[in-house]
């Protein structure tokens, strides 16, 4: 079943790379299929788990270009945010980046550990960052299942733009407290929302914000984030805020939420 859907997917690709269809059409088209199957043979009914593993292989295969790391206006303020705290650390201390995607910011990790282990939901883009990359461990893996990873296992973990896209936050961010190390470090960046930006939003931009595709599900505020990272246990917790290298609109709106934290 996942080979079939993975090859289904593939040829997908191949006609949104010939330039046959947008985004959306891929998007739309793989959709109905499944939509079309599961109603036709009540058995092809996919669950919960593997329709959001489906999703997410959709979302990387067809969506790279849009939602890759290295394609956003806030990619510089983030890996010089990572550098200010990471540039004292050992080198072969072990790090964890949660939700790695096409691996835009585990290379950036990679300069400062040679230690990198990197988790995904999305198969065939692990498999894919692992030939790449080599010298990372890459592990597919959803977030909102237990990691497999022992009690104080690292001493840093980054996890960037992933906690919006989950039912359960909380529950990550749990799991991620288990496996960082007493005195380890929490690195979190996830969409800013605040007063002014979220009026906004209410004013121009409503439909697309909170529209049903949207992969963003959770919205956080930084109280709201800081609270949550506090309530799993997290000391010493800090945020702020950075835009999308565009002065302007960066001067009166954040777009992205900065937060460490350390567990005691």
């Amino acid at each position: 079943m996942a080979s079939e859907f993975l090859g289904e997917i593939r040829g997908l690709e191949a006609d949104f790379c010939a330039g046959d269809a947008s985004d959306a059409d891929v998007f739309n088209e793989y959709v109905w299929r499944e939509q079309h199957e599961a109603g036709s043979n009540s058995s092809n009914t996919m669950n919960e788990v593997q329709q959001q593993k489906n999703y997410y292989e959709t979302y990387w295969i067809a969506g790279r270009n849009q939602y890759s790391g290295d394609n956003q206006g806030y990619a510089t303020n983030f890996r010089n945010w990572m550098h200010a705290q990471l540039r004292d650390i050992a080198h072969d201390a072990p790090v964890l980046e949660v939700g790695c995607g096409d691996g835009s910011f585990t290379r950036s990790l990679a300069e400062y550990s040679s230690r990198v282990t990197a988790v995904d939901i999305s198969a065939s883009q692990i498999e894919q960052n692992a030939r790449l990359y080599p010298e990372i461990c890459f592990v597919q893996h959803d977030v909102a299942q237990p990691f497999s990873f022992a009690n104080d296992s690292f001493k840093v973990i980054w996890c960037s733009e992933v906690l919006e896209h989950l039912f359960d936050p909380g529950f990550a961010l749990r799991e991620m407290q288990r496996v960082l190390a007493p005195g380890g470090k929490l690195l979190v960046t996830v969409p800013y929302h605040g007063v002014f930006k979220d009026i906004l939003i209410a004013l121009f931009k409503w439909d697309e914000h909170f529209s049903p595709t949207n992969p963003h599900i959770r919205f956080f505020t930084r109280k709201t984030l800081s609270q949550l990272a506090a309530s799993v246990g997290f000391v010493e917790i800090e945020t702020r805020t950075c835009g999308m290298n565009q002065p302007l609109r960066d001067l009166f709106v954040a777009t992205n939420i900065l937060l460490k934290a350390r567990k005691p």
